[in-house]
């Protein structure tokens, strides 16, 4: 295998100073060397940025970026401009990640299998130290087919081909696709646009990314108003793929849009105080979307009238208190 091509790695920094070692260090420590490492400083309050600069004296592989506090997807898109590389890898700074890891996510397209890559992950406590055995042949599994496509990005592995953090990315994937800035849940409002220019995308099964589940993560955070991003981008989603005539994706995404409401509904009815009113904007668009679209879906009436029901009375179907 080729390893000329270089692979920007973007490393988005918030009041990470007890993550960032380890994780920057699973990067520097990377089978595949021929690395940019772009660590952006998105304004941290603590220790990080000092801690970057330390290590761009340790490893000239690496570039720091200091800006002013924007967010998640701000300091990704800082790194996306003045990365230089091939190809684009995201990783999270308080994760960390295999030592084959990028070399098992270019192997496939810098062959030519295909044209973007994925691999699995698996979640950790801080404390844990897994074991990270060398991999000789991991399994690669090829998505082609729409039917494969459909089922990998919007079933069971719905998850895993979303995140933003465990993907390899052709750099002209982001000629025309940035993060939305000031979102959470921003790789649902981008991943899937990134999976639908490749026409075969490479899924390798074995576990090479290390998702630290901590508290104060987004991922680990209990119902926030914020957390209704999330269904602004399923919105759009729906609507991108009903543009293109796509009906049987736009109704899956709809799907996991009522099953996520449904989720964080039962969450907010445990409270005794919370705002309920902040929910109305997200139960309107759920309402508009469904009246829009669910006559063209090719489910059967008695799944649309689920989908009805929850649109026109959604105290009834959530409960009393939403």
């Amino acid at each position: 295998m080729k390893k000329d091509a270089l692979i920007s790695v973007i490393v988005p920094i918030y009041m990470v100073q007890d993550y960032l070692g380890k994780c920057v260090k699973s990067i520097r420590n990377q089978t595949y060397d021929n690395l940019e490492i772009i660590l952006v400083d998105d304004g941290s309050k603590d220790d990080c940025g000092k801690m970057c600069d330390e290590f761009a004296k340790e490893d000239e592989r690496i570039r720091v970026i200091h800006k002013v506090n924007g967010g998640l997807s701000d300091a990704r898109n800082a790194g996306i401009e003045v990365a230089k590389g091939k190809y684009f890898v995201f990783i999270d700074s308080d994760d960390y990640i295999h030592p084959q890891m990028i070399e098992c996510l270019v192997k496939p397209v810098e062959e030519g299998q295909a044209d973007m890559s994925v691999c699995e992950y698996t979640n950790v406590r801080d404390d844990d130290e897994p074991v990270m055995d060398e991999i000789s042949d991991p399994e690669t599994i090829i998505i082609e087919s729409t039917a494969d496509k459909r089922q990998y990005f919007l079933c069971e592995t719905y998850v895993k081909f979303t995140v933003a953090w465990n993907k390899l990315y052709p750099r002209e994937y982001f000629e025309n696709v940035r993060y939305p800035k000031g979102k959470i849940h921003e790789d649902e409002f981008t991943t899937y646009k990134l999976l639908e220019k490749a026409d075969k995308v490479a899924y390798i099964t074995a576990p090479l990314y290390y998702y630290v589940q901590r508290g104060s993560s987004i991922m680990g955070e209990g119902f926030s108003k914020k957390s209704l991003d999330r269904f602004e981008a399923l919105d759009q989603r729906i609507n991108y793929y009903m543009k293109q005539g796509n009906y049987d994706w736009a109704e899956k995404v709809h799907s996991i849009y009522r099953m996520m409401f449904i989720h964080d509904a039962r969450k907010v009815n445990m409270s005794d105080d919370f705002d309920y009113s902040v929910l109305d904007s997200s139960l309107k668009r759920f309402k508009d979307t469904t009246l829009k679209n669910v006559f063209k879906y090719p489910i059967s009436f008695k799944h649309k009238l689920g989908y009805l029901f929850m649109a026109m009375f959604p105290k009834k179907y959530l409960g009393k208190r939403i």
